[in-house]
């Protein structure tokens, strides 16, 4: 398994409909947990101090979720599971997806939740140092994480992706093969779906200008808009999944930026809609406790129970979206659209450190570049 690329976004306006540092996610329900059932927990149960039930049932877990289908995911997937396996009672709160949140409660000393979503540009930052608990590697193996992604005060849960789309009808059959091809108006005419959001953009731009995966950043803006602007007058902005799902089914795109389980779903309903593995943007959710949370201890063993290779693949069952555990399981219907099915292949980590330290610096110069091209 490689890490062939580099480079991350900014997590604005994290949301399980709307902009994720600085991409926009759909995740997309698939069918109900179909992995093995709780009989199949007890290979994992020696892992966890033992609790007499007494003890345990003296002990609580709040844990932010999100809501709908992504909430009764999360808790058919990793909730239930490990209230059955160790007693301890999971409580929720609704996700909160700003970073001040941390600071706030590590100075008060009221905590919202144990675990909270956040995010690796707050992670790698001294804020992260400052206001998250470090996680304990001792339970959780750290060696069975993508590499490179196990930060010291923060884990990642699942990955999600933006691959190259396409619809065949629009395409006369031929298939793009990377970024290069979105560029080609003459081999592949028609109108290009592009995020309306500055890092993957730019990023796509500079991979399809050749320019490595390890080397995305610093950005090269010159070059990255000079790219863009052979195809701006076919460009088509979306912000949201549904919006890229309508450009490929219907045929108004004929390549686009696309999130894999989006592309899938135009696929599934019939439409002639295909996808490029090649220069994927792969990019994660993280988890974290806020630091000195006095409920710290079980916290980390739930961190441990759902980065486990036994645990960590049942979110498949019920999203799309991959593991982080490289040796997890998932749904075999749908292995072919988890971003761990593709981890040897060209692609780009949008966490990768390296780059989050660049990003975090210079985000409002991104930002603003993107709006001075837009405009002209």
């Amino acid at each position: 398994m490689k890490n062939k690329g580099n480079v991350m976004t900014s997590r604005t306006s994290h949301g399980r409909d709307r902009c994720i540092k600085g991409l926009t996610r759909q995740r997309l329900l698939l069918s109900g947990i179909t992995m093995g059932g709780i009989a199949a927990l007890g290979a994992i149960l020696g892992s966890f101090p033992a609790l007499n039930r007494a003890e345990a049932e003296t002990k609580t877990l709040t844990v932010q979720t999100g809501t709908g289908e992504w909430g009764n995911c999360l808790k058919a997937a990793y909730f239930d599971p490990f209230e059955k396996a160790t007693g301890i009672e999971v409580k929720t709160t609704p996700e909160n997806l700003d970073n001040s949140k941390f600071p706030l409660q590590v100075k008060t000393g009221h905590y919202q939740a144990d675990v909270q979503s956040t995010d690796s540009m707050f992670a790698l930052s001294k804020d992260g140092s400052d206001y998250l608990e470090p996680i304990d590697y001792t339970s959780i193996k750290k060696d069975e994480i993508i590499p490179g992604f196990a930060f010291d005060n923060a884990v990642p849960l699942d990955t999600w992706t933006i691959v190259l789309s396409y619809n065949s009808d629009k395409t006369g059959g031929k298939t793009p093969k990377s970024w290069a091809d979105f560029f080609d108006l003459k081999k592949f005419p028609g109108k290009r779906g592009v995020n309306n959001l500055a890092q993957p953009l730019i990023t796509m731009a500079l991979l399809a200008d050749g320019v490595p995966a390890k080397n995305i950043v610093p950005f090269d803006y010159d070059r990255a808009f000079k790219k863009l602007d052979s195809i701006k007058s076919e460009l088509i902005f979306f912000d949201s999944g549904s919006q890229v799902q309508d450009l490929l089914t219907s045929g108004e795109a004929s390549l686009s930026m696309a999130f894999v389980n989006r592309a899938d779903a135009a696929r599934a309903s019939g439409a002639p809609v295909g996808m490029v593995w090649n220069g994927a943007l792969i990019g994660m959710d993280f988890w974290a406790v806020p630091k000195g949370n006095p409920n710290a201890s079980v916290a980390m063993q739930f961190l441990s129970f759902v980065l486990s290779k036994e645990i960590n693949g049942r979110l498949t069952d019920c999203w799309a979206v991959g593991p982080v555990n490289t040796k997890a399981g998932v749904n075999p219907k749908w292995k072919d659209i988890y971003p761990s099915s593709h981890l040897d292949e060209p692609q780009v980590f949008l966490d990768d450190p390296d780059a989050v330290k660049w990003l975090s610096v210079h985000n409002n110069e991104v930002q603003e570049r993107f709006k001075l091209w837009k405009s002209e």
